[in-house]
């Protein structure tokens, strides 16, 4: 694992870079115009700013440069007599970089975003992984469920 590896919780002030590594792990194929870059830049800036700590990023930046992420959402669910704070969150977009991957990054940013979760009550965590990731998030304490149902 890199020495000089920084894990933190992304703030508006990064949706530059973040931007551009959405845009990689989102549509890998296709670098975007110097207008898409901007344009997706701010609105995912803009995005963060309104969020707070209900959309919660953490990055993983490596001698200066970003070089993964991944995402909480945090909701607010419907209390129940006698548990009257109940907060799900749901992991999204992780992503390291491929040069970069196989050194424990993703490892990391996952134990981040689980610590985060923590601190902000969030007591049931899902995502959504791929066939390929599935033994990487049981090493971390993840397990399916076949009750899963999408519309």
């Amino acid at each position: 694992m890199p020495t000089d590896l920084v894990i933190r919780t992304a703030t508006p002030d990064d949706a530059r870079a973040l931007s551009a590594l959405r845009w990689r792990w989102a549509v890998p194929d296709r670098p975007p115009s110097a207008a898409e870059a901007q344009e997706f830049a701010g609105a995912l800036r803009q995005w963060m700013e309104e969020r707070g700590d209900r959309s919660v990023c953490t990055i993983a930046v490596l001698d200066a440069e970003l070089v993964g992420m991944a995402w909480l959402a945090v909701f607010e669910r419907a209390p129940n007599p006698g548990d009257l704070v109940r907060r799900s969150g749901d992991v999204q977009s992780v992503f390291v970089l491929p040069e970069h991957q196989g050194r424990g990054i993703g490892r990391r940013l996952m134990e981040a975003v689980c610590a985060t979760a923590d601190a902000l009550g969030v007591r049931k965590l899902t995502l959504d992984a791929r066939e390929t990731a599935v033994p990487f998030y049981e090493r971390l304490g993840f397990s399916a469920r076949n009750t899963l149902m999408q519309r």
